[in-house]
């Protein structure tokens, strides 16, 4: 007797499901963004079936895989595991003198969606002498919120850690997640080649996407 299209899909687990959605989504280069888009879902709904939060019928993966140019019983068989996002990028940065970090930072600063503002105060005008990159969170930069909101939440995830309220593993497991949750937020000025699908590149109007890297 040959298995239900629902039995088929038992077989596999959200985890497997969700690598294999991702797998394909990043070899046809569609954004997580776009990719909601076509299913009519949120962002955050195509994050939680990539991450196997959601246990997805059998209905929204025929869907899915339609969406992504794939029988999805061939799109379920797929078994070659993603890399870990930390991972992925954590030969990216080499920090070894200060002019190092000195290069880091006047890379950062010439991001255009996060705009970044140099502050430094020191004696007489003030007794402490300090430092700092600012971003205002209601500032023009396009990533600006989303900027000041994560450190918001990496201030609250470090005093955590630092009281003992979280572990080395949980902080370490809430430093991949975010890896995670960020990844597909591209920046808007660079190369459409590394980031745009084949159909994209044949619509008149291009959007150029692109991630700028620390080296």
């Amino acid at each position: 007797m040959s298995l239900s299209d629902d039995q088929r899909l038992a077989m596999y687990t959200p985890q497997e499901i969700g690598k294999a959605i991702k797998k394909r989504r990043r070899e046809l280069k569609i954004t997580q963004k776009e990719f909601a888009k076509r299913l009519d879902k949120s962002e955050r709904t195509i994050q939680k079936y990539e991450s196997g939060e959601i246990i997805i019928k059998t209905g929204i993966i025929k869907q899915i895989a339609d969406e992504l140019d794939i029988p999805w019983q061939e799109l379920l068989e797929a078994k070659t595991e993603l890399k870990d996002t930390m991972e992925d990028n954590s030969h990216d940065y080499s920090f070894h003198t200060l002019s190092d970090v000195i290069k880091a930072l006047f890379t950062i600063t010439k991001i255009k969606d996060i705009t970044f503002q140099l502050a430094c105060s020191k004696p007489p005008e003030s007794s402490d002498w300090t430092s700092s990159l600012m971003v205002d969170g209601k500032g023009n930069g396009s990533y600006n919120a989303d900027f000041c909101l994560f450190m918001e939440n990496w201030m609250n995830k470090l005093t955590a850690l630092q009281n003992g309220t979280i572990s080395e593993e949980q902080f370490e497991s809430w430093q991949n997640e975010t890896l995670e949750y960020y990844s597909e937020s591209y920046f808007s000025d660079a190369t459409p080649d590394e980031n745009v699908n084949d159909s994209e590149k044949c619509q008149k109007n291009k959007k150029k996407i692109s991630t700028i890297e620390i080296i």
